[in-house]
């Protein structure tokens, strides 16, 4: 359907299932420990791969067994890895603790220095995905070449011009208009829309001059969020790909969303 590159990371996750939630000064026990695949980029990804579309990721995997065994499987998920940085060093997992209500803790390995994106590779995309913490002035710059940008809300706060922003409400604080006040911050001049997601709870659609809440469809418990944010943004994009407008694309992208989270 359309060729997107996806810039964000590709993780190797270890899943700590607990048999309880994490609590100050609790006693927890280990049901079990599991590897597999994760990261923004490769989640999202796979969900537009799923959809019918090409995708091209840009990322960095490490020149260790682990890595490399990735990005042959990357491969044969029908990924274009053309533009995958294979860099010095070993693959650290990141740790994921999930509670049985499937809520998870992410933790970072410690002193983990991921690579910025340097460049864009120069290829046409119909769209560009970012969910990456740190880009060049050079990258930034050469967003201007593509005419349609969404990305993740930067922790860092890090100017990326963007058409849409995808951002958890935890992550932005205050009215609908200090919200937008904050995100335009970030990527004009380019932001046409801010969505503001929070699980099961009302999403906020906030553009300059307005703001509506669109309501998630009820959905069962999920054995594991994990990953069910990248899923949305990627039910988004194709959304936008095929022409809806934002509250339609944000109901298409709960339904990809709830559809990974069934299946998880």
């Amino acid at each position: 359907m359309a060729r997107i590159m996806v810039v964000g990371n590709a993780n190797v996750d270890r899943i700590w299932r607990l048999d309880r939630p994490l609590v100050p000064g609790g006693r927890l026990s280990c049901q079990s420990i599991e590897e597999r695949y994760g990261g923004g980029g490769f989640h999202t990804g796979l969900a537009l791969l799923d959809l019918g579309h090409e995708v091209v990721l840009v990322t960095s995997l490490s020149d260790d067994d682990r890595g490399r065994s990735y990005l042959k499987d990357l491969g044969k998920r029908g990924f274009n890895t053309d533009f995958i940085d294979v860099v010095p060093g070993e693959t650290a997992p990141v740790d994921i603790l999930v509670d049985p209500n499937g809520e998870r803790t992410i933790i970072a390995p410690a002193g983990r220095r991921r690579p910025g994106i340097d460049n864009l590779p120069p290829i046409d995309a119909s769209l560009v995905y970012l969910n990456a913490r740190v880009m060049s002035p050079a990258a930034l710059r050469q967003l201007e070449d593509y005419d349609v940008v969404v990305s993740q809300y930067p922790l860092s706060a890090e100017r990326r011009p963007a058409n849409v922003l995808i951002a958890s409400r935890s992550d932005v604080k205050g009215t609908a208009q200090t919200a937008w006040q904050a995100a335009s911050e970030i990527a004009a001049p380019r932001l046409e829309t801010l969505v503001l997601t929070s699980g099961m709870q009302p999403i906020e659609i906030v553009s300059q001059r307005s703001s509506i809440i669109i309501e998630v469809p009820p959905a069962p418990p999920a054995r594991d969020t994990t990953g069910a944010g990248d899923y949305f943004a990627g039910g988004y994009i194709d959304a936008m790909v095929r022409g809806l407008d934002a509250g339609a694309a944000a109901l298409a992208a709960c339904g990809v969303a709830a559809s990974y989270l069934a299946a998880s």
